[in-house]
């Protein structure tokens, strides 16, 4: 990312491949901002909670939002690969999906949990949908009560630009033993605009 540069943006000066910022009358100084620059300010980071959208997978086990006043997916004690699907919502045509972590916490009471994410996408076809994944991530096997965060769970390097026609999904893979559960409560999805 380039040092911004003042410009004097007196008349009608164009400057080209640049963003002038703070100039509104001939003579003012104004900042420039390149390309590159500006694309790294059009970055941002979402939080899309998992209530509402997220729904359980094909192996049962979670608990979207059961029997609480929160919002969260619960995976209870002594459960075996057991799915959760989380939509992300709020995205654009043309949007740049480049990392999504989960947000929650474990409770191991000293026993194993595992909990794996994929980050997919959903492409639409005549013949069949087609479901591909972009990016996989885990938390090893956890033994202590643990947050859950980007930093421990987290696919980073993405470059997927959204199309019409296609949708981005999390899927998650958890295992608890006994007296352990993992309770997620949502996504930080960095997008480029």
């Amino acid at each position: 990312m380039g040092t911004p540069t003042d410009y004097d943006l007196g008349g009608n000066d164009v400057i080209v491949n640049t963003l002038s910022i703070g100039a509104t009358a001939p003579g003012q100084q104004g900042t420039a901002i390149s390309a590159s620059a500006l694309a790294v300010l059009a970055s941002r980071q979402m939080v899309i909670p998992v209530c509402g959208n997220a729904k359980v997978g094909a192996t049962a086990g979670w608990v979207v939002t059961g029997g609480t006043n929160i919002c969260h997916a619960t995976l209870p004690a002594s459960q075996t690969n057991s799915t959760l699907v989380v939509p992300v919502d709020g995205l654009l045509i043309g949007d740049t999906v480049t990392a999504v972590g989960a947000t929650g916490q474990v409770e191991s009471a000293g026993g194993n949990v595992t909990l794996v994410m994929s980050v997919r996408k959903l492409t639409n076809a005549a013949a069949d949908n087609t479901d591909a994944e972009l990016g996989t991530d885990n938390v090893g096997t956890l033994v202590a009560d643990t947050v859950l965060s980007s930093a421990n769970l987290g696919v980073t390097g993405l470059t997927e630009v959204l199309a019409e026609g296609e949708t981005i999904y999390v899927l998650f893979t958890g295992t608890t033993a006994a007296s352990t559960d993992i309770d997620l409560t949502g996504l930080v999805v960095t997008v480029t605009r």
